[in-house]
């Protein structure tokens, strides 16, 4: 057998080493993609999370500072309060009660207008006091005069209510709180007659227990936009 022949038996390795090269470098490029992947997946759940972060964030400031926004009202600019609660400054709770005739009527309804509650009771002798200066307020206020909600605080009956309402002219709209939950435990009130005096934004701005003459009357109407 000749050299040349010998050369020519012998198996082509030459290429070999290039398509393993090839192959190293493609499982490479696959690795890489695969860590590319990972790692967008990683940055697009991070995203994500940031994005929700701070949508929740944005909402949590916007709630904040819209309860807290300066308001202009008769009063000047004001902070608006967000607690409800039975005292001056805070906003007047709600509820809803019977008239004379039966039908409910709630706080919500009065929305928006300057509103005055007056607790008191047919046999109550303070209120009977106060009546007289209490009906020329509203009466000489006239179309300035608050909405008045005048809640019978002593369990008395709407038939028993009504002919003394009709005889004394008692102005507003008369409600019965026959189980004292809103004189005694919403607002929680210890004595007739006692007046709560809010502003066309709901809230507080006065409460007094006890007779008010015919000037504090006047004055604390005016002090909520009367």
């Amino acid at each position: 057998m000749s050299d040349n022949q010998h050369l020519a038996d012998e198996p082509a390795v030459q290429g070999m080493p290039d398509a393993s090269l090839a192959d190293t470098a493609a499982e490479a490029r696959i690795r890489e993609a695969l860590r590319r992947k990972r790692l967008s997946r990683r940055l697009m759940w991070s995203g994500t999370v940031l994005i929700l972060f701070a949508v929740a964030l944005t909402l949590l400031l916007d709630a904040h500072s819209t309860a807290h926004a300066p308001i202009t009202t008769a009063h000047g600019t004001e902070t608006a309060p967000v607690a409800v609660g039975p005292h001056v400054g805070l906003r007047a709770a709600d509820f809803t009660l019977r008239d004379l005739q039966g039908k409910q009527v709630s706080l919500h309804g009065f929305a928006g207008k300057p509103l005055l509650i007056h607790f008191w009771a047919v046999d109550c002798p303070t209120c009977q006091a106060e009546q007289a200066d209490y009906i020329r307020a509203v009466r000489d206020l006239g179309k300035k005069a608050p909405a008045i909600l005048a809640v019978d605080a002593w369990g008395e009956t709407a038939a028993y209510i009504r002919p003394y309402v009709t005889k004394h002219a008692i102005p507003g709209v008369v409600l019965v709180d026959l189980s004292h939950a809103v004189f005694s435990d919403l607002y929680q009130s210890i004595g007739t007659p006692t007046a709560v005096y809010i502003d066309s934004r709901g809230v507080i701005r006065a409460m007094v227990t006890g007779q008010e003459s015919y000037s504090q009357i006047v004055a604390n109407m005016k002090l909520i936009g009367a």
